[in-house]
């Protein structure tokens, strides 16, 4: 699972209609007493203070069957209806200054119309319009926060039938898991319509409600609770500070380039047959291969680094609940995550460190992070940041490569900013790269993900360490 810019992926000529929901009535739009979660209020907040700056996350996929225009309203108005995620939004509440007001509507109330653009005669001519339809009209403060778009006729016409379905949703109702699940609900769903069959998908719970449990936790917390002392100590090491980039991503000229969009890479680092053999040798050590990345990362670091701790910020599921598991929305939690490497010269003193540090810090992923920096006065936003996810449980995750899948995002900016996606998947496990567009940056994170690489298939295939005295020659 490569997960990429729009750009990156082969688009074909085709005939581009876009997919607008729309409500019935002006009256349709309800004041809804439950607040939003922290992390949707601060997203709203920023996106405000930016003006209005785009960020959005998708997919790409195609449905391998004939395009019929009705099939395709039916099947996206039901799948908007399932969700109440895609039925709420947010707007500045005039009566709490920096808060704001929920609003919602009824799942009957939401339609979704074709708006035809029309036979567009490049692939590079759909990627424009497709950004630009992204781009332009996703926001956090304005509804509709999920647009689609299909691309049929496709040209030159390949040897089966179908059709592309592409989507881009705004943040504040979708995070990743959320896109992989998207995946196998409108393919079932158009599957059913066309066949006039049933669907059979799991019951979802609600997002909304999801973010009223939230702001509760949030208000619950004070200065002294245990999981703020930990932010405050971590955030201690870098001056009030997320921790960077542990390379250098500043341009030798030292200026700054703050409308300039960030790079990316993708790669895959183990095919299937390495993971599962890194995953075995993680379950003879009583590890998970969660465990095996991080320790991984953590030795790439002292190769490169030295004897520094490994310190990035964690982005873990908050879907605790069977309810949630199956539902469109942003369950996200932030992990501090240090792990001191030093010392730590074999492979098995590795892996019960990095699982220690991560069981150390996992409770704090319930508590959310935009409550606690309140309280620490902390307006940082996370530098470093390192995802990791196994995705091969997903419905129909094993039909992806026969769907062309592709999980997206929309282009960034920032000047220090560096992410880094690590997913398993029935393919294997691969890693996606956002980071500053400078040659310094280019360099030294591909480097460091070429190292991490070397670095995990010697531990997958020999159950051991590159040692940190040796140079390691990055992976081709």
């Amino acid at each position: 699972m490569e997960f990429t810019e729009l750009a990156d992926y082969p688009l074909r000529a085709g005939t581009v209609i876009e997919w607008v929901p729309v409500t019935g009535p002006s009256g349709a739009w309800q004041r809804d007493e439950r607040p939003l979660s922290h992390l949707h209020e601060q997203h709203c907040a920023r996106s405000t203070a930016d003006e209005g700056e785009s960020s959005w996350l998708g997919t790409v996929f195609e449905i391998p069957l004939p395009f019929d225009e009705e099939s395709v309203r039916v099947t996206l108005r039901r799948w908007m209806a399932r969700h109440d995620a895609f039925r709420t939004t947010a707007t500045a509440d005039e009566h709490a200054p920096g808060r704001f007001a929920r609003y919602t509507c009824r799942a009957e109330d939401v339609h979704v119309m074709p708006r035809r653009v029309g036979h567009l005669r490049t692939g590079t001519r759909v990627y424009q319009h497709l950004t630009h339809y992204f781009g332009s009209r996703l926001s956090p403060t304005r509804w509709p926060h999920c647009l689609l778009a299909t691309v049929s006729d496709i040209e030159p016409t390949a040897h089966d039938e179908g059709f592309l379905l592409v989507f881009g949703a705004d943040h504040s109702v979708m995070d990743a898991y959320s896109m992989m699940l998207a995946i196998s609900e409108i393919q079932r769903l158009y599957q059913a319509v066309h066949t006039e069959s049933s669907a059979e998908l799991p019951d979802v719970g609600s997002y909304i409600d999801f973010g009223a449990e939230d702001r509760a936790l949030g208000a619950a917390l004070t200065a002294a609770d245990p999981a703020v002392r930990v932010w405050r100590r971590y955030l201690r090491h870098g001056g009030g500070r997320f921790p960077a980039f542990p390379l250098p991503v500043t341009s030798r000229t030292g200026r700054s380039h703050p409308g300039l969009h960030q790079s990316g890479l993708s790669s895959w680092v183990l095919t299937a047959e390495q993971t599962e053999q890194l995953q075995a040798r993680c379950r003879g050590a009583g590890h998970s291969v969660q465990s095996a990345v991080f320790a991984a990362l953590a030795a790439t670091h002292r190769v490169l680094v030295g004897s520094e701790p490994l310190r990035c910020a964690m982005p873990v599921h908050t879907r605790h609940t069977a309810a949630h598991v199956h539902a469109m929305g942003w369950y996200v939690g932030l992990l501090p995550l240090e792990l001191d490497h030093a010392g730590a010269d074999t492979l098995a003193e590795l892996l019960d460190r990095t699982t220690a540090a991560i069981d150390a810090v996992k409770p704090l992923a319930r508590l959310p992070f935009p409550r606690i920096a309140e309280l620490l006065d902390c307006a940082q936003v996370p530098r470093f940041v390192v995802s990791y996810v196994d995705v091969r449980h997903v419905p129909d995750a094993t039909r992806w490569q026969q769907w062309q899948v592709r999980p997206l995002r929309s282009g960034e900016q920032s000047d220090e900013e560096v992410y880094f996606w690590i997913a398993r998947s029935p393919g294997g496990l691969a890693v996606s790269a956002r980071f500053p567009s400078n040659e310094v940056a280019t360099a030294n994170v591909h480097r460091f993900i070429n190292t991490f690489t070397a670095m995990l298939s010697t531990v997958a295939a020999e159950g051991a360490l590159v040692d940190r005295r040796t140079a390691v020659i990055p992976a081709g």
